[in-house]
Parts: C-alpha cells; structure tokens; sequence
C-alpha cells in the first residue's frame, strides 16, 4: 500500500537547544568559569546540617531525654525538638534557605566543582560557554558548553556539547552528558551509537569528587569520541529508505512490541495507522496520542526544516524522529530539557540510531 498522506505545509517552531529556554542564563561571552558563575548567579555554596523534628511537648518524657533533644517555650506552651536519625538538610549558605533533604552519606557537591569539570574536560578558559542556571531556589543547577570540534554529515552540521546537571536536594546524582545538536534545525541527537555513551551519572557519596575528575576520561569526551558519533551519521547518511520503512522505523520507537506484535496479528500495517485507518487502530487496540504522534513525525520526515535535502535516507529518518521530540513534542523548559538529555525522549532518540544503523 502507497502512502497516501496530505502533508501539512505548515512552519514548524525550532525549540533550539533543550538547555536554551527562557530563565536559563546566556553566557556565551563569558571569558572564564568565574564570569559564567557569577552572570548566572551560581556564585554560592551549600552545607549539610542536622535536622529535628518539632513536636509538642510531653510533660510525661521530662525524665530521661537524650542529651540531643530539648525544650523550648513558645506562646502556646512548649514543643519538642528531636534530633532525626540519619536524616540531614541541604542549605544554601547565603540565604540560609533549605533545598533538601538527604541522609548521612550524601556528600555535598558545591557549584564550583561542575566549573572545574569543564576546566579540565576542555581546557581553562578554552571552553565556550552557552548557558547556565537553576531551578527554584537553587534544588538544581546546570551548565551547558559547546566543544571546539564538529560533525558534519553530507553537508548537515551538527555541533557537539557538554551539559553538567546537579541536584542539591537529593533528587538526583551528578549527571555529565555529551549531546550532539544538528544546526539546522537544533535537533537534539543524543545518540548512544554502538560503544559510544552520551552521559555519566554519579551518587553523591564520598567518591563523587574522584568520579567528576575522571568523568571525561569515563565518557571518552574527545576527538575519538566524535569520530564514532559521526561514522555513525554518516553511515545513516548512506541508508536508503522508503516510505514503508521510514513509517515502520518511527513505529518502533513510538509504539511498545506488545502493540507492534498486535498490530502484526491483525493484518494491518504501520502504513495504515499512520493513514489513521480506523480498523488498523481500533484492531490493535492504539492509542490516539500515539497515533498522533506517528502522524505528526512522518510529517515532519517530508516537509520539517531540513529534510528536503535528506529524505530518503536512514539520516532523514533520524532527523525526523530527533526533529519531532526536539521541536513538536510539548513538554516544556526544564522538563523539556530532562526528557531529552536523560529521560524517556532521550532512550527513544539513541533507539531510533540503533534500529537505522541496523538496517544497514
């Protein structure tokens, strides 16, 4: 069956990067990590303390109580603070604000540690800063520098990035990722291709200093490691596809195998749920969110900024798939930024270059 769809026209929005939204910080014409922590107002640090419960008092505990534990008077009689076992806070030391909660182990990460990492990963006062900021009251923080090397796929630019991302409320660990960005259209690629790993994630206990010092050795930040990105690219680039396997090629990354292998066992095709046949949807039991999306992302594979050049190819495809969560997909600002750096948008990105590479 031919695809017989009425394409929309329409301009799609370029997002750009997921690490550029309104209430992140440019820096771009910061000179040094210093400047950059300064402009983003990063330039503080947090401590860990003890925390007490407050409880009303108990005039019948007055006896025996733990040398960390008192009483106060307060207007409406007395409480009770009681030391917590095993459980800390994390303060800003400026404001004296808390961000969190964490236990005995956690080890504070300050700031300035994400600005020494890029010293080292690309070099002091080499690196070229794009953006910086915090969430909240500072429960997290994030830098994003672009590296000095490229890809470039037929033409197609792609830039590459570090972003560093730490939580001070105990809601993540430290997370340092490479991110290829294609220019044109600022999709973000994301691509775990074969052996190479886009990002490092490490707990905040006691070798998580050690771990920052070494992460872009872990991660392999260098020019070997965007000459495996990029003879992936390429190697997509060269991939011939129809439109039958372009559609099934989004089809496996939107939808789960059970739903793939019900759609098989009705008779019906991708092709045909991208069409929106009614039967081929309903037999399968799809969801119309999903539908849409399959939809919309083959739209965007024929008429999205930069596709024309590469449709076609196994490199179209990616650029489609990339496209759609980067630029259609509605999540927004930091949740936009989390999705596709680590979360369920990224894993579907790095699967959509394992199943094209796969085709070859």
């Amino acid at each position: 069956m031919e695809l017989n769809l009425i394409l929309k026209k329409m301009p799609y929005l370029v997002k750009g990067a997921p690490f550029r939204f309104k209430g992140a910080i440019n820096v771009e014409e910061c000179k040094s990590s210093a400047e950059v922590m300064e402009k983003a107002n990063l330039a503080w640090s947090v401590e860990k303390c003890e925390m007490y419960a407050n409880m009303p008092s108990n005039p019948n505990l007055a006896e025996g109580i733990e040398d960390d534990t008192f009483i106060e008077n307060t207007v409406n009689g007395q409480r009770m603070l009681r030391k917590c076992q095993n459980a800390y806070g994390i303060y800003r030391t400026d404001l004296n604000i808390p961000l969190g909660l964490v236990k005995e182990r956690y080890e504070p990460v300050q700031n300035i540690d994400a600005f020494k990492f890029f010293d080292n990963a690309i070099g002091k006062n080499e690196a070229i800063w794009q953006t910086a900021g915090s969430f909240g009251y500072g429960q997290r923080i994030f830098v994003s520098a672009k590296l000095p090397d490229n890809i470039v796929v037929n033409g197609d630019p792609v830039d590459n990035y570090l972003v560093f991302t730490n939580s001070h409320d105990g809601s993540s660990g430290v997370k340092i990722l490479f991110t290829p960005i294609r220019v044109i259209c600022q999709n973000t690629l994301n691509a775990a291709i074969r052996t190479a790993q886009n990002y490092v994630s490490f707990r905040h206990t006691q070798s998580v200093h050690k771990n920052i010092d070494i992460a872009h050795e872990i991660l392999g930040i260098t020019r070997k490691q965007i000459e495996i990105v990029g003879e992936a690219y390429n190697a997509m680039s060269k991939i011939k596809v129809d439109d039958k396997k372009a559609v099934e090629l989004m089809a496996n990354v939107i939808f789960t195998d059970a739903e793939l292998m019900r759609l098989k066992q009705t008779g019906h095709t991708p092709e045909q749920v991208a069409q929106r046949y009614y039967f081929a949807i309903n037999d399968a039991e799809l969801s119309t969110q999903k539908v849409n999306i399959l939809s919309n992302m083959l739209n965007y594979y024929h008429v999205g900024p930069g596709q024309k050049e590469i449709e076609g190819t196994g490199w179209g495809v990616y650029g489609a798939i990339t496209g759609y969560y980067s630029n259609i997909d509605n999540t927004e600002k930091e949740k936009r930024m989390d999705t596709l750096l680590y979360g369920d948008r990224s894993r579907k990105i790095q699967q959509a270059g394992e199943y094209i590479l796969q085709v070859a």
